[in-house]
């Protein structure tokens, strides 16, 4: 029985009564209707970015009061400064969100030298601010900015946008080039300042654009495996990093000897979350932020969270993390353009990777990274990188077909106003990358999609050939019927033995294709002609029909004369 249609039941008569719907229904049906409206994806991520940024600044307001105050301070210094950042984020998701992608892919390749220029910058003694042993900083005055959020952001457009031209010819070679050359700068420079943590992000940006575009699990498997011992050595090189694994080592088993030693902080943010309890102790009254718990503003503001909301706020947040997850997934699924198939998927994986991984090391099921909780920890720069990623989200969303479709139709439209955004373009195929004749490198080697199907001339009978031995007398003329209908191609050579077989021609099925199939019984023999079991069967119990006799002009599916027949009885 379906969810949406009432139950019924017996009463002592053996009448059946309607009742209402179960609890199963009343939820599923609101919930199917939403997730069929055309721009449900768009609405589900403006409500969760503004509901993640109230809840970040509220949060920073409650965890920074003391330490303002006790640098001599108001103790809405840290809150206001954050406050600027976010209305400049948000001023970045609005011109996102009315950009569009053609100048954005044109600007991919100026965005990422940009950034590379920052980092570089970063390393040169009296530009670049070291904090907590990491130069990432660079100093303007009033504020610093970390070039490396804005890095992580342009390689993903950037990526995107190289990657998209490669997938439908692209060898798989063709896919990692000339990625993995932007990613190897950025994630170099990164790891030399060091920033080991942000080098994370990145590698996480760079493995969803290869997973979106369809990269093969065998060398994708290498991939990640290759980066986990390059993240391996890297992590044992410097005895800081070392000692963070082996704490998370111990904290990830209870051991807790040594709670003043390089394990304090997971400790007091562990004290901080069961303090909190189910319904937290109260906004605003959270005793880590006494200078027990380091970092309270930025690394562990969640411990903060899990003090103060409790258990209830503490999975509200994570609610909004998996919404958010599933409305880019959604976009991903939905989007006709390549480009932004890849930008959807990565800018959603990164963001919400990012939060539960700083979600994780809090509750100690992780090591200590230094990634910031998305929209919630205090930083500028990360705030404003976050906000312009998700304004080009909602303007992905905007642009599904059925988004499209509904926008243009919409009777909203012809009433223009100054904020009204622009409306979406649908998308047109570009002409992909040709193939090269390198071998190793070519996509004509290993073609995804087969050999294209062209129409060859019809082989001519020998009956119409012209004979070799009789003289024409227009030669010119048959020369040049035989230039346009005579010569036929050669034949393909047969493959040598041993030789590597052609790829297969790649085809999905479609669901509801093959599930009619099934139900009309069709079987690899029949194919989608078969008829189904049930017609078969209902048709061979019906009664025959008598045979006509010879001589009549009756038509055999019906018992009526034939049009002829019935002239001439008139």
């Amino acid at each position: 029985m379906a969810l949406h249609e009432p139950a019924r039941r017996d009463d002592a008569d053996g009448a059946g009564a309607v009742t209402r719907p179960d609890l199963l229904g009343r939820i599923a049906a609101p919930l199917a209707a939403i997730n069929r409206a055309p721009l449900t994806s768009y609405h589900v991520v403006m409500v969760v970015t503004a509901l993640l940024t109230v809840i970040g600044l509220g949060m920073v307001l409650s965890s920074s009061n003391v330490l303002a105050f006790s640098g001599g301070g108001t103790p809405f210094d840290i809150f206001l400064r954050q406050a600027v950042f976010v209305t400049i984020g948000w001023v970045a998701f609005v011109v996102a969100l009315r950009m569009r992608f053609e100048l954005l892919r044109a600007a991919a390749l100026p965005m990422l030298l940009v950034s590379i220029g920052l980092l570089v910058a970063v390393l040169i003694p009296g530009v670049g601010m070291e904090i907590n042993g990491s130069r990432s900083w660079i100093d303007l005055g009033f504020f610093g900015i970390q070039p490396a959020e804005i890095a992580k952001l342009a390689f993903i457009v950037w990526a995107s946008s190289v990657v998209a031209k490669r997938i439908r010819t692209g060898y798989w070679l063709d896919l990692l080039f000339p990625a993995i050359v932007g990613y190897g700068v950025v994630a170099a420079l990164v790891v030399v300042a060091p920033d080991l943590g942000m080098a994370t992000a990145v590698t996480i940006a760079f493995l969803c654009v290869l997973w979106f575009s369809g990269y093969p699990t065998r060398h994708f498997v290498w991939v990640i495996a290759f980066g986990t011992v390059v993240f391996g050595v890297l992590a044992v090189t410097f005895a800081y990093r070392f000692e963070r694994i082996r704490t998370f080592f111990n904290t990830f088993v209870g051991d807790f000897s040594n709670p003043q030693g390089s394990g304090y902080q997971s400790y007091q943010g562990m004290l901080s979350l069961a303090e909190g309890g189910l319904f937290g102790v109260g906004l605003g009254q959270s005793s880590a932020k006494w200078f027990y718990l380091p970092e309270a503003t930025n690394d562990f503001i969640f411990a903060i969270i899990g003090e103060e909301l409790g258990w209830f706020g503490a999975a509200v947040v994570v609610s909004l993390y998996l919404a958010l997850g599933w409305a880019g997934m959604r976009i991903a699924l939905r989007s006709a353009d390549p480009f932004r198939r890849l930008l959807a998927g990565t800018i959603t994986t990164t963001i919400v990777l990012q939060a539960f991984i700083n979600i994780g090391y809090v509750v100690g099921l992780l090591p200590v990274t230094g990634l910031q909780l998305p929209l919630i920890s205090n930083g500028g720069t990360s705030a404003i990188v976050t906000l312009a990623s998700l304004g080009l989200l909602a303007n992905c969303a905007r642009h599904e077909p059925e988004a499209i479709s509904a926008i243009l139709s919409s009777p909203e439209r012809r009433r223009r106003r100054w904020f009204t955004l622009p409306d979406p373009r649908p998308y047109t195929p570009e002409r992909p990358v040709p193939a090269s004749d390198a071998p190793g490198r070519s996509s004509a080697g290993a073609r995804r999609y087969g050999a294209p199907v062209t129409r060859q001339a019809a082989p001519r009978t020998p009956a119409a050939r012209p004979s070799a031995a009789r003289p024409s007398a227009t030669p010119g003329r048959d020369r040049s019927q035989g230039a346009r209908g005579g010569a036929q191609p050669a034949p393909a050579p047969r493959p040598a033995r041993g030789a590597p077989k052609a790829p297969a021609y790649e085809s999905m099925p479609i669901p509801a294709d093959t599930a009619r199939d099934r139900r009309r019984g069709a079987t690899a023999m029949t194919g989608r002609n078969a008829r189904p079991v049930r017609d078969r069967e209902a048709e061979r119990r019906q009664p025959r029909r008598p045979a006509p006799e010879p001589g009549s002009r009756q038509s055999p599916r019906a018992g009526t004369p034939s049009p002829i027949h019935r002239g001439r009885e008139r």
